[in-house]
């Protein structure tokens, strides 16, 4: 459906592994141990950006993505199975793009969950200090990745959750850690 567009990429967004969500069916938060590719939600909320207010129903209901086809919310086990299959990655999608593959994967090493993980209250006082510079960087790397794909790149913005997973400035909360952003001036 991707490939051929009847879903563009631009209507996806990633929720990358070692990202903390919540499992609807278990009712617990779990951190993701694959990424997942989902449908955006309209306006950043969570109603399906396919979903037709007007006819109450869902815009591509004929193409709809096999968790749509599955989900039953008064009997989850056939949703369940879906979860354990292998599912469709950016890999999968973006691999034989020279160039920018490879930026995906810098990206995601040098920007991962676990590498959050392990600087995140850990060490003494002067220790957390290092650990707070060495964060620090790693949001200004992932926000100057998303500038320069759509300044230099030429990569519609509304891709970038796509490519490079929702902005760390965003998902940083999940480890209970608040960005203040300074004015310039």
């Amino acid at each position: 459906m991707v490939d051929d567009g009847r879903i563009p990429a631009r209507c996806l967004f990633t929720i990358r592994r070692g990202e903390r969500i919540r499992d609807n069916v278990k009712g617990v938060l779990v951190l993701l141990s694959e990424e997942v590719i989902k449908i955006k939600g309209c306006a950043g909320g969570w109603t399906c950006l396919f979903y037709d207010p007007a006819t109450r129903g869902c815009g591509i209901y004929d193409d709809r993505p096999l968790e749509c086809r599955a989900l039953n919310c008064r009997d989850t086990r056939r949703i369940e199975t879906v979860y354990e299959t292998t599912r469709l990655t950016r890999q999968d999608l973006l691999s034989g793009i020279n160039g920018l593959w490879e930026l995906i994967e810098d990206h995601e090493q040098r920007c991962s969950y676990e590498g959050l993980h392990a600087r995140v209250g850990e060490g003494t006082r002067e220790g957390r200090l290092k650990q707070e510079k060495a964060i620090l960087e790693i949001l200004r790397f992932d926000a100057h990745v998303r500038q320069l794909a759509v300044e230099k790149g030429g990569i519609d913005s509304r891709m970038l959750d796509f490519l490079f997973g929702r902005p760390l400035a965003d998902t940083i909360k999940m480890f209970d850690i608040k960005i203040h952003m300074k004015s310039k001036g």
